[in-house]
């Protein structure tokens, strides 16, 4: 672009070059500053000119604004959504094409996305997560009425209003799901955390899609994770295809029972066998007891005599396998006492044991002053989840604290890693840490400090005492070392947790050991 055309568009030389802040776009919407990115666009805080309005401008990524089907289906959906009027969605006012740039201008909202509400809380509420659901499900419902599917229901894309509004957005902007670039190079692209399975599959996708899209927001909500997960974004998204999501409950067993059967209802793989609309899916939220839902083709009950008989034979089968297991149990104490009376007797022979194998690390629980969050290498506002440090060391497994979420699995630039302390009371021998917490395959390393200021740490001057290396579910590391502070240093975030972010929960952090050695 040229000083002359930078000039008419209304944008100076110099911000061309990087930016589009002071652009106006169509001689008339005007960005001020960017809001947010995703994968396919960027939001600006915009003004309307003409109207003297704020606004949100979504501006198309300057090299799929080059692909004509990018640009064809932005518009052409744009339009779709323009013409939906329901509370729950995003309206949008306009579209515009301005010298190789798209753009969509839609109402501006003093808001925060679901996405940014888990990485914060990483669960919500049962009553939280339920009014949310009933929220989204009557957006969900207008568009289906209107002939339009969403395709990319995710968190990221919900947004909540600080006047307690729950809006859907983008659905000027629709992932490319049936675009012939879904996939390539054999690993699916977009959001295939949140996809349904007949979208990876090309079958014909229709409002049911969202509905499944939204049953897995909604699992997020209640338990801080993602059904399926797996190395790979492609395998995250074949795992769906072949099994079937663990119950909510047992994941968080204090999900109430109709919220769990309403959810499952959703997640069914068939399409045919969940909710035939978002109405269904709404009024399944609001039962006491949600109903179960059937496939098209449920089959036939079973036989009421053959049913007894199997019973009968359970029955049978249990009682037999009772009385075998009590001989048993009298058997094998009569060897041992036998075996224990003859050793005895030959007290002239040497009585040979066989030493047991070797013990997790020893001594108790050491008691915790204080659990701290570390981040020496942070920019901007300093710390790490603070306020969650003291969850990963109150014996409830269902609360933890958490990383914030990032990008890459290694952070980013200056910053290679991230902690949580755990501040003993005393000065202790420690011969053991104990980690509980995320199983995505995380690393890290153990350090143990002589002082109590864990402020202090840093990685290149501190005693690492044992390493962790791609953990994959709970740990017991023995060390042996002597300190009043352990460090739990975090270093790979692991396999992402959903939208190609990372992130790592510790539950538990507990140092095992002798006290005040």
């Amino acid at each position: 672009m040229d000083d002359a055309r930078a000039g008419r568009r209304g944008l100076d030389p110099a911000a061309a070059a990087g930016s589009l802040t002071g652009a106006v776009l169509c001689g008339r919407y005007r960005l001020d500053r960017q809001i947010g990115m995703g994968g396919m666009a960027q939001v600006w805080e915009g003004t309307d000119t003409v109207l003297g309005r704020r606004v949100a401008v979504k501006v198309l990524h300057p090299h799929l604004a080059q692909d004509q089907a990018y640009v064809h289906r932005f518009r052409q959906e744009a339009v779709a959504a323009a013409r939906l009027n329901a509370p729950g969605i995003v309206g949008v006012f306009d579209t515009c094409s301005d010298d190789g740039l798209e753009a969509i201008v839609m109402e501006l909202l003093d808001a925060r996305t679901l996405r940014e509400l888990l990485d914060e809380r990483g669960t919500l509420d049962a009553d939280t997560t339920r009014r949310i659901g009933l929220r989204l499900l009557d957006a969900l419902e207008a568009a289906h009425t209107a002939g339009l599917v969403h395709r990319d229901v995710k968190p990221s894309n919900i947004l909540l209003c600080t006047d307690g509004r729950v809006k859907i957005a983008d659905f000027g902007i629709a992932k490319a799901d049936d675009h012939p670039d879904l996939t390539r190079d054999e690993s699916v692209v977009g959001t295939a955390s949140y996809l349904a399975p007949e979208q990876l599959t090309s079958g014909e996708v229709d409002g049911r899609a969202d509905l499944y899209s939204l049953g897995l927001v909604l699992y997020e909500c209640l338990t801080g994770r993602l059904p399926f997960t797996g190395d790979t974004s492609a395998a995250v998204a074949v795992a769906r295809l072949h099994t079937d999501p663990v119950p909510p409950r047992r994941v968080r067993a204090d999900v109430p029972p109709s919220l769990e059967v309403a959810v499952m209802g959703a997640l069914v793989r068939d399409p045919a066998g969940r909710y035939p609309t978002a109405a269904a899916f709404r009024a399944a939220l609001l039962e006491p007891v949600a109903p179960v839902v059937r496939a098209r083709h449920a089959p036939a009950e079973p036989d009421t005599a053959e049913t007894e008989a199997v019973a009968g034979f359970g029955r049978s089968e249990r009682s037999w396998l009772l009385r075998a297991f009590l001989i048993l149990l009298v058997t094998a104490a009569l060897v041992v006492a036998g075996l224990l009376l003859r050793a005895a007797q030959q007290s002239d022979e040497p009585v040979v044991t066989t030493p047991p194998s070797p013990a997790p690390p020893g001594g108790g629980a050491l008691p915790v002053a204080r659990m701290v969050a570390v981040d020496p290498q942070g920019s901007g506002t300093s710390g790490e989840n603070d306020a969650l440090a003291g969850d990963a060391a109150d014996g409830d497994p269902a609360t933890a604290w958490r990383t914030e979420t990032y990008d890459s699995p290694t952070f980013f630039g200056t910053k290679k890693g991230v902690g949580l302390a755990a501040v003993l009371q005393e000065r202790s021998r420690i011969s053991g840490v104990r980690v509980r917490g995320s199983t995505n395959g995380w690393s890290g390393t153990v350090y143990v400090l002589d002082g109590a200021d864990p402020a202090r740490f840093d990685p290149a001057t501190a005693t690492a005492v044992a390493p962790l290396d791609d953990v994959r579910g709970p740990v017991d590391v023995p060390v042996d070392a002597a300190g009043r502070t352990v460090v739990l240093w975090i270093t790979d975030l692991g396999a992402d947790v959903g939208e190609g972010r990372h992130r790592v929960e510790i539950s538990e952090l507990t140092a095992l050991g002798t006290p005040g050695s």
